[in-house]
Formats: structure tokens, sequence, C-alpha cells
């Protein structure tokens, strides 16, 4: 089998989209081979879907993703889809995306260079931010959850962790007696502004130290608005760059979140499966 596909870097949360359009049934397995070491190479893979009048775009594991879904966005305005809006100084996009039901809106702006766009994408809201503590050998670590459509983040402060790959068999115990699509870990230093996601996808058994997560950044941006109780945006620094998150908090909860950053389109072609 051949597939054509783009590879994006979002902020370095390198991302493999797949063009053509591939049945349901094989996108765990070609996600998987295409994420390898010997393969493209990335942290995740999206399949470009049809859905008229929009396009569609469906993670590896039914979850949603921002990164990706802003990278969408980019090619199609790279591209000069059909459907995109002219606007000052950009475009704006509307297109679909697993893990939400509604549309998703995006604004395109080009870049001095012809393979690099700022895209900023209106993320859905969160389902719910509250405290929860998980515990290890009579020890409470407390965090902020914030449940999105589909994936969850656990936001915690990361100095209170020494070692990372035990928290996180700590929450993947918790998460495993519910029902979830992803979550991530979201280690968070509040002196630096600075964040290393740590994200898990349940039906692929993937985990990865992305470079940049967008959902995480909006649910951290989400955490911090809730803890303080009034609007925030803040731009989040992490292994891969930087991404600008703004959450506007009214009446007790989150009422909108943007997210906006680079988009590199690194790579087109053709690959062997």
């Amino acid at each position: 089998m051949k597939l054509r596909f783009v590879k994006v870097n979002p902020v370095e949360n390198m991302t493999i989209l797949v063009l053509d359009q591939l049945p349901t049934e094989y996108h765990k397995e070609v996600a998987n081979r295409l994420m390898n070491y010997n393969n493209i190479y990335a942290e995740q893979v999206g399949f470009i879907q049809r859905e008229d009048p929009y396009m569609r775009l469906q993670m590896m594991g039914g979850e949603f993703c921002g990164n990706a879904t802003r990278s969408l966005a980019a090619y199609m305005v790279y591209n000069s889809y059909p459907g995109i809006r002219r606007m000052d100084g950009g475009y704006e996009v509307e297109l679909k995306a697993s893990g939400v039901t509604n549309t998703i809106k995006c604004i395109v702006k080009p870049t001095d260079k012809e393979n690099v766009y700022y895209s900023q994408i209106d993320m859905p809201l969160p389902l719910a931010v509250k405290d929860q503590s998980f515990y290890k050998k009579g020890e409470t670590i407390n965090t902020v959850r914030v449940d999105l459509p589909g994936i969850v983040h656990i936001i915690v402060d990361a100095n209170l962790i020494e070692d990372k790959e035990q928290f996180f068999q700590i929450v993947k115990s918790e998460m495993d007696k519910g029902n979830y699509e992803a979550f991530g870990i979201m280690f968070y230093d509040r002196k630096k502004d600075y964040m290393e996601p740590l994200v898990y996808v349940k039906v692929t058994d993937s985990l990865y130290w992305e470079r940049s997560c967008a959902s995480g950044t909006c649910a951290l941006g989400s955490a911090l608005a809730y803890e303080e109780n009034q609007p925030i945006t803040r731009s989040i620094y992490q292994p891969g760059g930087s991404l600008e998150v703004t959450a506007e908090w009214k009446v007790g909860k989150i009422v909108g979140l943007e997210l906006n950053g680079l988009v590199e389109i690194v790579a087109e072609g053709i690959v062997y499966i």
C-alpha cells in the first residue's frame, strides 16, 4: 500500500497527516507504522476525511488534537483548498475533527516563508475543571483535572514530582477505572511558565513526551483561570517552543479558549506501508 502524506511541525509536536481516504479499521496499524523510527517518524498521525462541505481530521485514537487541527488548517491554506475564506491579513478555515461534534474555526496567517504560518484555533471548551488528588505511599499530590472533548489533562506542579514515569503509572491506574480516549499529564513549572507534556493514547497504547501539546496548553490555561478566578493570556514555553493561550473566564467558568502558534510544513510525499 502506498499513501500520500504531509508532515507538519506545529511547535515540534511532529504530526503526519495522511491525505488518502483510508478505512478507520486500518488507522491503528498504519499510524503505528508511520510513527516508527524506521518510517516517517512522528509523535502522532491524523487521517484526512471528507465530510461535505468540510474537511475532517480523524486522529489515530479518535482523540481531539489542537496542534493537528491547526496544522490541517495551515495545510489547507498552503494548498488553496476550496472553502477557505480570505480575511484581513489571513484566512478563516472551518473544519471538523475527531473528539468534538461542532465545527472548529481557525485563523491562518502567512509569514515571510511560504511553508510557515501562524495558525490560531478556537478550542473546544472544557467539559469540567476540578481539583483531583493522587496518592503515593501516604503522600498526597494535588492537581487540577481538565476534561476536554476527546482528552483529559492532569495539571501538576513539576517541582512536586521526582519520578515522572512513576507518577504516570499512578495516574493511569486511576484513569483505567473509567472510560477515556486519551489523557495527558502536564508537568508545569510556574516560575518559568514552562510545561513538559506527556500524552497517552489508549487505542494505540502510545505514550510520548511531546515537544508541545495544544490541548494540554489550553488545559493549563483553563486551570490557571480556574485557580486565579479571572481571564488569562499566557505564553507557555515547552520543549519545542511556545504556544499562546487565552482563556476567557466569566461567572465561574471558561467561556472561550484560543490558541495560537507557528505551523511549519516540512515534507510532502508518498509513503509505502
